[in-house]
């Protein structure tokens, strides 16, 4: 190793130690974000951690559709998960909108030549606008931020004497000005492309390049001073198989974002990575016979690929699961996630022979009619004629122990063919379904309070 890439990496390792943690010491955290069919980039964080703004290219719901070369997109949090992305109307307009920044709740939007200020604390109020110079506004690849005291700012594009295709130049504010933009020169720029740049502290710049022929991957760089940088060293923790798209990185939840895809040809999605120590971390073991499937939390979907897995959690609440995999019954569960543990599901197979009570099908008392929180599961029992469309089953209705008994017997092959009424609706044979009214002969639960009695007014399901 070289005297001076040895005191470089001395002085960086120095640096990071107050800067609170280093390239090379942190690892993904599950970002637990609803799948989206687009470009997500440059994503900043609020102040409470709760939205995430991002820009979204090649979008055909941007504003301007597929011409218009970036919008504006947010999530926000609920209960710990992030919800499906919304465009950003109130800012967007047909331009090009890039994101530079985020400070203080100020969202900070290049459009053209001009910097606009948003308050998103106050339905997003333009604040003020400010004009820099030096640079074509349209340009395909146009990449950029701005630092925390928004002094300075960062630009990649393919602008006046590039060493080769887009380079990275920066601009300072001085007497409330911005300077004409300034190429950082051959230290840091190449041949090919440098882009995405983004100043994580006063004197490193993050930034990624397709330098090395391997696709674009991370690389930083120090500033030695006010005129030169250190030889750009690749990043190794945060580049992975993904082509690196964006990072910028959020200094209350110290954790970085990165934008990546899993080749230069499928859209970008953020992940999150950080020092995870204070995450609550589930292992769900699940029956040995399954390989994959779908976990759906509080509504977000996350592919698992093995019967045990683990997902991490950033708030200790009560979570909605509903498990979901071939050959076996949905299962829905409400879960405590309070501290880091292992949790073992048992979801019951689809097999001649196998019996389920239908939980989440309840109806209302004297009527065929179900409860209006149990409809949207009445989906759920398509899942069984997936694997087998000759599947056959009996559905069983049940009741609680007021009333005549024959009219139950009645009502309860009443509440049998409002499922098996459903299920023909959507595709099945009927030859396929058989049903029962059994009344309140056989109750699962004593009938001595009405909750109790709620539940035995219930249906079963038998695989034939």
């Amino acid at each position: 190793m070289s005297t001076r890439l040895y005191l470089l990496i001395i002085a960086l390792f120095t640096f990071l130690s107050g800067f609170s943690q280093s390239f090379e010491k942190i690892s993904l955290i599950n970002k637990n974000m609803t799948s989206y069919p687009f470009n997500e980039s440059n994503a900043y964080l609020s102040t409470d951690g709760n939205s995430l703004f991002f820009n979204s290219s090649d979008n055909i719901n941007n504003i301007g559709g597929l011409i218009d070369k970036n919008d504006i997109w947010y999530r926000n949090r609920n209960n710990g998960l992030w919800e499906p992305p919304i465009n950003l109307t109130q800012v967007n307009t047909n331009e090009n909108e890039i994101i530079l920044g985020l400070n203080n709740d100020i969202l900070i939007v290049l459009r053209n030549r001009l910097i606009n200020y948003y308050d998103i604390n106050n339905q997003f109020k333009l604040l003020g606008r400010e004009e820099i110079d030096g640079f074509s506004t349209n340009y395909n690849l146009l990449t950029g931020s701005i630092n925390q005291k928004s002094d300075i700012i960062f630009l990649s594009l393919e602008g006046y004497g590039t060493y080769g295709v887009e380079d990275i130049y920066t601009s300072k504010k001085i007497d409330g000005k911005w300077g004409r933009l300034k190429n950082i020169g051959s230290d840091v720029n190449s041949l090919y492309q440098d882009i995405s740049p983004f100043l994580i502290s006063k004197d490193t710049l993050v930034f990624i390049s397709n330098r090395d022929k391997l696709g674009y991957e991370l690389f930083y760089a120090v500033n030695k001073n006010n005129n030169s940088w250190s030889e750009p060293i690749k990043m190794n923790q945060l580049n992975t198989y993904k082509s690196e798209v964006s990072l910028t990185y959020d200094y209350n939840s110290t954790n970085f974002l990165l934008s990546a895809t899993t080749d230069s040809k499928t859209n970008s999605d953020i992940f999150f990575y950080g020092n995870n120590k204070n995450n609550i971390r589930i292992t769900f073991n699940l029956n040995s016979g399954i390989k994959n499937g779908l976990v759906y939390i509080n509504d977000n979907s996350i592919q698992f690929n093995s019967n045990i897995f683990s997902l991490p959690f950033e708030v200790a609440d009560s979570y909605k699961f509903k498990f979901i995999t071939d050959n076996f019954f949905i299962k829905d569960t409400l879960i405590n996630i309070d501290k880091t543990k292992n949790i073992s599901i048992n979801l019951d197979p689809i097999e001649s022979g196998s019996r389920v009570v239908l939980k989440n099908l309840l109806f209302k008392q004297s009527s065929a009619d179900l409860d209006d929180e149990s409809i949207p599961y009445l989906n759920d029992l398509l899942h069984l004629f997936k694997t087998n469309s000759n599947i056959k089953i009996t559905i069983e209705g049940h009741t609680d122990n007021r009333g005549d008994f024959k009219s139950n017997i009645k009502l309860s092959k009443d509440r049998s063919e409002t499922i098996r009424d459903f299920l023909v609706m959507n595709g099945i044979k009927k030859s396929q379904i058989k049903v029962k009214g059994l009344g309140s002969s056989k109750p699962r639960y004593s009938n001595d309070s009405e909750n109790l009695r709620r539940l035995n007014r219930r249906v079963e399901l038998f695989i034939n």
